[in-house]
């Protein structure tokens, strides 16, 4: 949070894993500023219990673009295609 704060006028993308408490962490994130986070990503872990959890924390979740991904590219093609990140 003291890095939103820091540069209040920066928009961010949150990246992480669904294995510990990523998605929780930045669901707040995203409730406590969502004018500037434009998306979270989250790698898919193994992990069948967590991935559940993950799943249900992001079913009603509506604030900003969450996704569970299976590798970087699929969040660079997501970011790309609604223009948080530029094409090279």
């Amino acid at each position: 949070m003291d890095i939103l704060k820091t540069y209040p006028e920066m928009s961010f993308i949150l990246i992480g894993d669904s294995g510990e408490h990523d998605a929780d962490i930045y669901i707040e994130l995203a409730e406590s500023f969502p004018e500037r986070i434009k998306a979270i990503y989250l790698r898919s872990v193994k992990h069948k219990k967590k991935m559940l959890r993950i799943k249900g924390l992001f079913s009603n979740y509506d604030i900003t673009p969450a996704l569970l991904v299976e590798d970087s590219k699929e969040a660079i093609k997501h970011a790309k295609s609604h223009g948080f990140i530029k094409n090279n």
